[in-house]
């Protein structure tokens, strides 16, 4: 299969996926700290924030730290998706979620290209992982394209699931503790820079 010629990323937005509670706070330092420069405003940019569609509190949190970096959010930033799995679904129900989840997410990195998938856990980020894992492999994506994950700092012997089960596809997994990374040092995709939160 030939693979598809390489391309000018500049215009692609950045997906970066949120999570209520927890992975929006940690998330929104995150941003804070790639935006602050005006040399990571032209890189990470355009931005579309992914959001679980009953998420009522991760936009209002995102835009609030976005203004305190001189970034202005609008309707178009943001990008309402299904859950893969409601907390207390059944698992035989959440087979149909995560199809529908799955479905979704193919279409949007299908029509959006991003260039660069940033997420840090949630289980919203999964059929994106995979999307854009996927098409890449297929030549819709650049081969430029990024999956970053940064491992919550709460994490400090042991990866989380949906890590655990997006590793293998990721192209970076940031993990924030030295006993983590020392039990991931042989692995190639997996790297330690300190605690970044």
């Amino acid at each position: 299969m030939e693979m598809a010629p390489t391309k000018n990323l500049d215009n692609f937005p950045v997906y970066i996926v949120l999570g209520s509670g927890g992975h929006t706070a940690e998330m929104c330092t995150i941003n804070m700290a790639l935006l602050r420069t005006d040399s990571g405003k032209e890189i990470y940019n355009p931005l579309r924030y992914v959001i679980a569609n009953d998420d009522t509190t991760s936009r209002s949190r995102i835009t609030g730290v976005m203004q305190k970096v001189g970034v202005a959010l609008d309707d178009t930033s943001f990008i309402y998706v299904p859950r893969s799995r409601k907390v207390g679904q059944s698992y035989l129900s959440s087979v149909f979620t995560t199809l529908w989840a799955l479905l979704c997410s193919f279409w949007l990195v299908w029509y959006d290209q991003p260039k660069l998938l940033l997420c840090n856990g949630p289980g919203t980020c999964l059929p994106f992982c995979i999307a854009v894992f996927l098409w890449k492999k297929l030549g819709r994506l650049s081969s430029k394209t990024k999956i970053v994950y940064v491992e919550s700092w709460c994490r400090v012997r042991t990866l989380s699931l949906s890590a655990k089960l997006l590793r293998p596809i990721l192209d970076l997994l940031v993990v924030q503790w030295p006993a983590l990374a020392e039990s991931y040092k042989n692995v190639n995709n997996v790297k330690y820079f300190g605690k970044i939160m």
